[in-house]
């Protein structure tokens, strides 16, 4: 077995062991290389996780907007499946970051349960939202 072992710049070699060996680093070398912390990566897809999880409510909002606009509106089939497919792929693509971070298990079901309660939520917040639009539309006029 061959050891190379690096401490305070010091190179030691067994030259009767074979190549195939080990390589241990000594804490002098360990410290001249910076690791990044693990939740750095939890820290960068947090923006990620939110953009995707606000989506759904961006394209309601957008919606929203075109019809201030008069912008002449898409068929309502498509409305509506586009909505479904946006509210379903954003709470899968939560789900699966949720479930690919690295957290313990127990975390990670209660980030997933966090964020099917939140969309629920979010969902809700919509059907308000749109059911007092139809009731204020269709109002006989004081």
């Amino acid at each position: 077995m061959r050891l190379v072992r690096l401490v305070a710049g010091s190179f030691d070699c067994n030259p009767r062991a074979a190549c195939a060996g080990s390589v241990s680093v000594g804490p002098l070398m360990r410290a001249l290389n910076p690791q990044h912390p693990r939740s750095l990566s939890v820290w960068l897809s947090l923006p990620v996780w939110l953009a995707v999880f606000l989506s759904p409510t961006a394209y309601v909002l957008l919606l929203m907007i075109m019809d201030r606009l008069q912008v002449p509106a898409p068929p309502e089939g498509f409305v509506v499946s586009l909505f479904c497919l946006i509210l379903v792929v954003a709470l899968l693509a939560c789900g699966a970051m949720v479930w690919r971070s690295k957290m313990s298990l127990g975390w990670r079901v209660g980030g997933l349960v966090l964020t099917m309660l939140a969309m629920l939520l979010q969902c809700g917040v919509w059907f308000v939202i749109i059911v007092s639009a139809i009731a204020a539309a269709i109002a006989p006029a004081q």
